[in-house]
């Protein structure tokens, strides 16, 4: 078999939207992702919430991040060691990595990550409209067991910062092997059609805003 292709769980919701698409970003490279307003907008959100929940220094906040300034302030009078934009890895045998590591596998970043002895809170910044994603959640809580094995309760949830609202889903060791075969299922989907070099278009209503979209002969 040839080395697994690196994964997240962003690769993942591509592939399975479209993987043509996922072959065009990440196989083939045929084009870029330039991101859009949102995801720009998106971006500067979560880079001045990471910077002032690293610092506590106001000045990080801008005039966009401002009004969540008491978010974060929760997370950092929350018990337990804190961090922010936290890079979690595992390589081709599932073992913890390196972020750049030669033979990483699968990445995932917690937006915010608190250690509190045996029990973790993972909370993911979300600047788009609210939407039913248990996947990614799924994802954080099977990560963060990996990387701290003393955890056996993870609180996870989707924090809509426009919205003023909550998702969230807590996670217990126990349905470990449950969770993350369901996830690893999936991921060896993209796999297979990675060795098999087969990539089946997806054409639909979200074509219009594909990168792809100008030399894909299916778009519509």
């Amino acid at each position: 078999m040839q080395n697994k292709t690196p994964l997240s769980y962003s690769r993942l919701s591509t592939f399975e939207q479209c993987p043509q698409k996922f072959d065009y970003l990440y196989i083939t490279k045929n084009i870029q992702d330039m991101g859009n307003e949102h995801t720009i907008y998106g971006n500067r959100v979560h880079e001045s919430l990471e910077k002032y929940g690293k610092t506590g220094d106001v000045g990080e906040l801008t005039a966009e991040t401002r009004e969540w300034k008491g978010l974060v302030d929760g997370i950092l009078n929350k018990d337990g060691d804190k961090y922010f934009e936290y890079q979690m890895a595992i390589d081709q045998d599932e073992k913890t990595c390196d972020w750049f590591d030669p033979n990483v596998w699968l990445r995932s970043i917690a937006d915010v990550l608190v250690i509190d002895g045996d029990k973790a809170y993972c909370f993911d910044w979300k600047t788009g409209k609210v939407r039913d994603n248990p996947t990614q959640l799924q994802l954080f809580s099977c990560m963060i067991m990996l990387h701290f094995p003393q955890v056996n309760e993870v609180k996870t949830a989707f924090v809509w910062l426009k919205y003023g609202q909550i998702t969230d889903v807590t996670y217990q060791r126990k349905h470990f092997s449950l969770l993350w075969n369901g996830l690893t299922t999936r991921f060896a989907s993209v796999q297979d059609a990675v060795e098999i070099g087969s990539f089946k278009a997806k054409p639909s209503g979200l074509c219009r805003w594909c990168p792809a979209k100008e030399i894909c002969a299916d778009a519509k």
